[in-house]
């Protein structure tokens, strides 16, 4: 069985979101709690910085899909702005995400909820840890699955409620 985490934090934007100096600090302490031997003890902790869309994919979808195993622990930590879509659907911001003229983002500059969402699904791992540290991260459960299992998972569904921007939530 192998430990392995992989942590994302956003805090610089090239565009129209406002930075997050906070994200650092929090994935550099999760960091040391994960490979304290004492505490997480994790075998491989991976960090990565203010990625773009493409960089922030392919490390989520190697962290799930890369050789797993179904005894496998796998984390992903993403401290980021968490937008939704036109849709309401969630989407984690890059430092290249921009926003168009009503506010709405540029879907093509974020990383959808609904990816992570596949990459955890299509994963032979059966141990996984997803903390989102980011605004509308209760969104995330809309539309997953749980993968048949021996004992069922229950997802709660949360909604934002009212909030409509980015801007007046975080």
């Amino acid at each position: 069985m192998s430990k392995l985490a992989l942590l994302i934090e956003v805090s610089e934007y090239e565009a129209g979101l406002p930075p997050l100096p906070g994200a650092q600090r929090d994935v550099r302490a999760m960091k040391r709690v994960l490979q304290n031997p004492h505490r997480g003890n994790f075998d491989a902790v991976s960090l990565l910085s203010n990625p773009s869309p493409t960089a922030m994919q392919l490390a989520i979808e190697t962290l799930f899909l890369e050789d797993r195993r179904k005894e496998d622990l796998i984390l992903l930590y993403i401290s980021s702005h968490g937008v939704r879509d036109d849709d309401g659907c969630l989407h984690l911001a890059t430092r290249t995400t921009q926003l168009r003229q009503s506010g709405q983002i540029f879907t093509a500059t974020a990383v959808p909820a609904s990816f992570i969402q596949s990459c955890m699904s299509r994963s032979r791992s059966r141990r996984q840890v997803l903390i989102l540290d980011c605004c509308f991260s209760g969104a995330f459960a809309e539309g997953m699955q749980a993968k048949s299992l021996e004992q069922p998972i229950a997802l709660l569904n949360q909604r934002s409620t009212g909030i409509k921007s980015w801007a007046s939530a975080c």
